[in-house]
C-alpha cells in the first residue's frame, strides 16, 4: 500500500472512531483509542485534542494521559509533556513512563534531567528498546562513554540488533577509544535498509582516522542529509575536505559545525589549522582566540596561537603564546611548529620537513590524525 493510500485509510479509521466516540463520549476506551488513531493519522494536534478532552473527561485515568503525553511528543510540546509524564511517573513508576519523560527532556536538550528520569529503569527488563537507546545516548552525552558502551553491550542481548541501538552504542564505543567494536556496531547498524545518523558518523570519523577522506566524506554527507543538525558530523566534514585540500569547501563546513555547537574547541582548533594552511593568520588567530575564550588551560589552544602569531609576523605574541603552551604541555606540537617559524627552520623547506616529521610523528593534534600526516598533505608529498 502507497504512502497516501495508508494515510487516507488511517484517518477513515479516524473518523470512524470519532463517530463512535460522539456517540458515546464516557467510553474510555474509545477515548483512548481515537488518540492513537489520530497519531496514526499523522495528526498530532488532532491527537492533543482528542486526548485533552478525554482527559478532562476522565482525570485519574493514567492510560488517557500516556495517550496524552504520547500526542504531546508527536506535536513538539516537549515542555508540556515532561510535566505530564513527570507527574504519572511520580504515581505509577514504570520504564515506559520513564521513557516518556526522558525523551520530553531530552528533546529539549536537558540530558542531565533526562538521564535521571530514565537510569533508574536501566535493568528493568520492561525497559523498552527506543528507551534502552536513549539510555545508551544520555550516558555518551553525559560524559560517560564507557558506561555507554557497556549498557550498549547488555541491552543488545536483551533487544537484538535494533539498527538505532547499534549505533548509539557505536559512537560510545568510538569515544570510548574502542574503534574495533565501534566500527563493528557501525557495520551491523548499517547492514540492512535502516542507514542511522549515528552509524553513518561513526563510520565517516573511522574512515577519516584510517586519512580515506574520500570515503569518509561520502558517509559523513549521509548523516547530515538525513540529521542537518548534526554539528559533529559536519566538523568531520570539515576535516576531510582539509585532507582533500579544498580549504573553502573545509571553512564552510567548520564553520556549519560551529554554528551548530559553538562550544567545540577541537572545531576551532580545525578551523584555525584551515585558516593557517590558508594563509589567513587574522582569521587563524580569531579561531585560536575563540578556543581560548573556552578553556586558556588547554596548550594546544596557546600553540595553535603561537603559531598563528608567528607566521604572521608578531615574534613578541607568539613567544608568549608558545611559552604558555609549553608551561601546558611540554609536548605541544603546535607550539615546536611555532618555535621552528621563529628560529627560521622553515625557510630551508626540506630540513623544516625533516625536523617537523621527527616531532609530530607520534603525536596526535585536534585532528585525530599525526599532524606529520597532515603537514605532508599540505606540502606535497
Amino acid at each position: 500500500m502507497h504512502q497516501d493510500d495508508k494515510r487516507h485509510s488511517a484517518l477513515q479509521q479516524l473518523q470512524r472512531i470519532e463517530s463512535y466516540l460522539a456517540a458515546d463520549p464516557d467510553n474510555r476506551l474509545l477515548a483512548a483509542t481515537v488518540v492513537d488513531h489520530a497519531l496514526a493519522a499523522g495528526m498530532p494536534e488532532r491527537a492533543v485534542q482528542h486526548g485533552e478532552a478525554a482527559l478532562a473527561r476522565h482525570p485519574d485515568d493514567p492510560v488517557i494521559a500516556n495517550r496524552l503525553g504520547n500526542a504531546l511528543l508527536a506535536a513538539g510540546r516537549h515542555a508540556q509533556a515532561a510535566t505530564l509524564f513527570d507527574t504519572l511517573l511520580a504515581h505509577h513508576p514504570d520504564p515506559g513512563l520513564a521513557y516518556g519523560a526522558a525523551f520530553a527532556c531530552y528533546a529539549q536538550g536537558l540530558h542531565t534531567q533526562a538521564l535521571e528520569r530514565l537510569q533508574p529503569y536501566a535493568a528493568h527488563p520492561g525497559l523498552p528498546p527506543q528507551g534502552a537507546t536513549l539510555l545508551v545516548r544520555l550516558l555518551h552525552q553525559c560524559g560517560a562513554p564507557d558506561q555507554a558502551l557497556a549498557l550498549g553491550r547488555d541491552q543488545r542481548a536483551r533487544c537484538g540488533d535494533l539498527p538505532e541501538l547499534l549505533a548509539a552504542t557505536g559512537l560510545a564505543a568510538l569515544d570510548a577509544n574502542d574503534l574495533d567494536q565501534a566500527q563493528a556496531l557501525a557495520d551491523a547498524a548499517l547492514d540492512g535498509p535502516a542507514r542511522p545518523p549515528e552509524a553513518l558518523v561513526t563510520a565517516g570519523s573511522l574512515a577519516l582516522a584510517r586519512m580515506d577522506a574520500a570515503a569518509a566524506d561520502v558517509l559523513l554527507s549521509e548523516a547530515v542529509a538525513a540529521r542537518p543538525q548534526e554539528g559533529r558530523a559536519w566538523s568531520a566534514l570539515g576535516m576531510a575536505s582539509l585532507l582533500q585540500r579544498d580549504l573553502a569547501q573545509a571553512a564552510i563546513r567548520l564553520d556549519t559545525a560551529l554554528r551548530l555547537m559553538p562550544g567545540h574547541i577541537g572545531t576551532w582548533h580545525s578551523l584555525g589549522w584551515c585558516r593557517v594552511f590558508g594563509g589567513d593568520y587574522a582569521g587563524a588567530r580569531a579561531a585560536f582566540g575563540q578556543a581560548l575564550e573556552l578553556d586558556r588551560n588547554f596548550g594546544e589552544s596557546h600553540g595553535g596561537m603561537a603559531v598563528a602569531l608567528a607566521l604572521g609576523g608578531d615574534r613578541a605574541g607568539a613567544e608568549q603564546a608558545q611559552a604558555r603552551a609549553l608551561a601546558l604541555d611540554p609536548h605541544s606540537l603546535a607550539a615546536r611548529y611555532a618555535q621552528m617559524v621563529l628560529s627560521g627552520q622553515t625557510d630551508d623547506p626540506e630540513r623544516f620537513r625533516q625536523i617537523a616529521r621527527r616531532l609530530m610523528q607520534s603525536r596526535t593534534g585536534a585532528f585525530g590524525r599525526s599532524l606529520a600526516e597532515l603537514m605532508d598533505t599540505y606540502q606535497g608529498r
